[in-house]
């Protein structure tokens, strides 16, 4: 029997994340509450009792560097006293992940069973083809680059063979996914596996994000508002101040302009009057 393609689209060009994957990535993955606890390893039985000494010895932050300064000198015998407990916690481990997978209990949790499968594309149709021919000897990165290689170089008609059927399968899956949906089986299965808890909290996430982008967005528009007074502000004052200073320019020129005139009269008169006086002075002679 054939193994599914999926670590195949791992090899190839990576897949973006649907909008709501997006931000739920950020936040903790669901854990089945039936898979089995990994053990602890021998470092940490032995900072477990390390802890439980020096509790009142050392401060927190001190511990961690204290417990690996011990454990990097002890000897092996002294070791052993930690190493054979978990030896035998990781082989009881071992032995429950092996039921765990075998009862199905982990695919179930990854994927919904109940869920349609989608159609083979005409490609991985081909990729499957050539998995089973290669007899499984190469890398998966090899069979998915010779493949890809080989797809390209086939005709339109070579590759008719792969996509029949295609068209008609898509369909009947949008129609299978569909009706799932509509049964309520998956809003189930992502509340068993907490998809729907973390639906949830990314939803308040991004509602409590989306107030703080609001307050953010009134903040700034009120410090721009209130540039945009004070901008007005400064600029209504310096247009004042340049009408005052060209106001009082206008009026000195028109001083000046008149105290010209002024000296001009003056002169004028002066001028007059000495040529009277000349006039006169020569009429007595």
């Amino acid at each position: 029997m054939l193994r599914p393609l999926n670590h195949l689209v791992r090899a190839g060009p990576r897949i973006p994340l649907p909008a709501f994957a997006r931000p739920l990535a950020a936040l903790a993955k669901p854990r089945d509450p039936e898979k089995p606890l990994r053990p602890a390893s021998p470092w940490i039985l032995f900072l477990q009792d390390f802890r439980a000494d020096q509790s009142t010895k050392l401060k927190a932050k001190e511990v961690l560097s204290e417990a690996s300064k011990k454990w990097r000198g002890m000897q092996a015998g002294e070791k052993a006293k930690y190493e054979e407990p978990a030896q035998a916690l990781k082989a009881k481990y071992s032995e429950a992940m092996k039921s765990y997978k075998e009862s199905g209990k982990q695919d179930a949790w990854k994927r919904d069973p109940e869920r349609p499968k989608k159609p083979l594309t005409p490609f991985f149709k081909f990729m499957e083809e050539q998995r089973a021919a290669a007899g499984n000897p190469k890398e998966v990165v090899e069979i998915t680059k010779s493949a890809g290689l080989k797809w390209k170089s086939l005709s339109e008609s070579e590759k008719s063979r792969y996509a029949a059927g295609w068209a008609e399968a898509k369909e009947k899956y949008a129609a299978e996914l569909q009706a799932y949906k509509d049964s309520g089986k998956e809003a189930k299965w992502e509340k068993r596996v907490g998809i729907t808890a973390l639906k949830e909290k990314m939803q308040v996430r991004i509602a409590s994000k989306a107030r703080t982008q609001k307050a953010k967005d009134a903040n700034k528009a009120k410090l721009q508002k209130a540039k945009a007074v004070e901008k007005a502000k400064k600029a209504k004052e310096t247009e004042k101040a340049k009408k005052a200073k060209e106001a009082e320019k206008a009026k000195a020129k028109k001083a000046k302009e008149a105290e010209k005139v002024k000296k001009a009269k003056a002169a004028e008169k002066a001028k007059k009057a000495a040529v009277r006086s000349k006039a006169k002075a020569k009429a007595k002679v």
